[in-house]
């Protein structure tokens, strides 16, 4: 059975006209076989069967045959733009723990009708959605990325200028107070809190940077001590999600060939993983 068969049978047959309101461009496509599914989420959408107003995400897939010469995916949705469609609804399914709530507000592309589409109520919310929101505290300046559903800043890391990404405390929220308590928790006490990450990574990771030494060229290199491996670490992004977990992402310095140290905090404050990453 082909991949095309296979995708339509996800979706009811009946074909029908929708305004959407696009969240993001198109960033990549999901790969089956020899054939690419790109896809975009929305904000919001209006049945033009009946004119219901749904403020509620979704999203648009479709499929496209995949060639290196290809250039795009096939359409280019912007950010925010409003566009009339047809599509074929998906048939509602089990979701599992793992996937996204919004997974059976999906369509099937058929073909987009209009560009620059115009509409009332999702212009008012374009309008919303297009507001730039910055918070400002003690600790810098975080702008909302409305794309990615997070805060995002610098911050003075225990001396070192780190990123920060700051979850919203809902979907496509407007405020992440609950990962900014958080954020500040742990600055408050930074240097402890710093040197246990740390000294964990440096436990659960010192051995696999001596076997990919002995893998190099440099012979004559010592041996790297878990104090040596800590030291060698350096802060570049921290994640904050309201329900108070961390992701923390330092700089190997070379010791894994360029790759990052991934270090993951739970809410309650247990540090339970540390793996290379990138």
């Amino acid at each position: 059975m082909s991949v095309q068969t296979d995708f339509e049978k996800e979706f009811e047959t009946e074909e029908y006209e929708m305004l959407i309101l696009v969240q993001a461009s198109c960033g990549g496509a999901a790969c089956i076989k020899d054939m690419l599914k790109p896809s975009v989420d929305f904000l919001a959408s209006i049945d033009l069967r009946n004119g219901q107003f749904f403020h509620e995400k979704g999203r648009v897939e479709w499929l496209i045959k995949k060639d290196n010469k290809r250039k795009g995916w096939g359409y280019d949705f912007e950010q925010f733009g409003i566009y009339r469609v047809v599509v074929r609804k998906c048939i509602p399914q089990k979701l599992q723990p793992y996937q996204l709530h919004y997974m059976n507000n999906r369509y099937m592309l058929i073909r987009v009708l209009e560009e620059n589409a115009s509409n009332e109520k999702l212009e008012a919310l374009k309008e919303h959605y297009s507001k730039p929101i910055s918070t400002e505290n003690e600790l810098g300046t975080f702008v909302l990325e409305r794309e990615f559903s997070w805060f995002e800043g610098s911050i003075n890391w225990n001396g070192v200028e780190a990123n920060v990404y700051l979850e919203t405390d809902e979907e496509d929220g407007d405020t992440a107070e609950q990962a900014m308590a958080v954020l500040k928790s742990v600055i408050e006490n930074i240097v402890d809190n710093d040197n246990k990450y740390r000294e964990f990574a440096a436990q659960e990771l010192t051995g696999l940077a001596n076997e990919w030494l002995s893998e190099s060229d440099e012979s004559d290199v010592e041996e790297i001590t878990q104090e040596t491996f800590a030291k060698r670490m350096e802060i570049s992004e921290v994640t904050v999600s309201p329900d108070g977990s961390l992701s923390l992402i330092y700089h190997d310095d070379d010791m894994f060939w360029g790759h990052v140290i991934e270090i993951i905090v739970e809410p309650n404050g247990e540090i339970i993983s540390a793996n290379i990453a990138g």
